[in-house]
């Protein structure tokens, strides 16, 4: 390193994807560092049971992942920046990236941001998000026990948490505003054999009411109009990637704005990987992330050497 802040890799959060690229990086001979703001692991640690992960038989929580994460980045000795990344600066020689804490440079960068939840842009969302508008069950559900509440969602996401909610509220309408789930078949099984859950279909939300917090939802039902009391809605319309720190860099992307790479986890700009959640795939679960960080890595140790 010609200083402290410049690394042979430097990878842009700490997720599945990012923490499996520092694996792979320190192991492969680079000097790696990790940026990120939050606590190590990214939406995992808000996960109440990781289920589906190799060789964790009885799974494993969201907060226990991400601690074996800190743990393992730890012994690798791999610093961790808490810091938010303002924006970067991409050339082929060295790249730069501006955050809450300083500068830092790198010869490679892997972009494994993940996602953010997708609003649904109606009335009182903004307004009441924190006050009985959740993106998170695990986060909120607790302050949900006996009450009414609804999720708004048809993908696995949404079948998903609402399972993890029927252990706290006494009622849940599930609103999806197609006449089939497009989750797998086994989550839709087990949700629809949940008592306290009442499955509305064709129906979209169109107005969030209530003064300091959450009191009911306007619906709109088969084409007719209908107010539902609830104390809460957890919204579950899709991810966006976290991209906006690259504002002003031209790069491939897709129509919604999820980074495009080769099977390397090339993107359009040299030198630059993208792992996980934020680049345009298949599958976005956590051992497809680690995957992704495990090639970028390697790919990035091949640009250099």
């Amino acid at each position: 390193m010609e200083n402290d802040n410049q690394y042979d890799l430097v990878i842009i959060g700490g997720g599945p994807a990012g923490t499996a690229a520092a694996l792979y990086g320190v192991r492969a001979g680079l000097t790696a560092v990790i940026i990120e703001q939050m606590t190590l692991g990214g939406e995992i640690c808000a996960t109440d049971r990781l289920d589906n992960y190799p060789a964790i038989p009885d799974g494993i929580s969201g907060v226990e992942f991400g601690l074996l994460l800190q743990k393992q980045m730890d012994n690798l000795k791999v610093p961790i920046i808490p810091a938010r990344v303002e924006k970067v600066f991409f050339e082929p020689d060295l790249k730069e990236i501006t955050t809450s804490m300083g500068i830092y440079k790198g010869k490679t960068v892997v972009i494994a941001t993940g996602t953010e939840p997708n609003l649904l842009g109606i009335e009182g969302e903004t307004d009441l998000r924190g006050r009985g508008v959740s993106y998170c069950a695990t986060c909120d559900a607790a302050f949900f026990r006996g009450k009414t509440i609804a999720v708004v969602g048809g993908g696995d996401a949404a079948l998903e948490e609402t399972i993890f909610l029927s252990r706290f509220a006494e009622k849940i309408y599930l609103i999806h505003r197609r006449d089939e789930f497009r989750g797998c078949s086994w989550l839709q099984d087990k949700v629809l054999k949940l008592p306290g859950v009442e499955v509305l279909w064709n129906t979209t939300v169109s107005r969030i009411e209530g003064e300091n917090k959450v009191s009911a939802l306007q619906i709109v039902q088969d084409g007719a109009d209908r107010r539902l009391e609830v104390d809460g809605i957890f919204i579950y319309a899709g991810r966006l990637p976290n991209t906006g720190f690259l504002e002003g860099v031209e790069y491939e992307q897709d129509e919604r704005g999820f980074i495009i790479t080769n099977e390397k986890m090339e993107t359009s700009l040299e030198g630059v990987y993208a792992a996980g959640d934020v680049r345009n795939k298949f599958l976005r679960q956590v051992v497809t992330a680690a995957a992704d960080g495990a090639i970028a890595a390697t790919a990035a140790a091949q640009y250099i050497f």
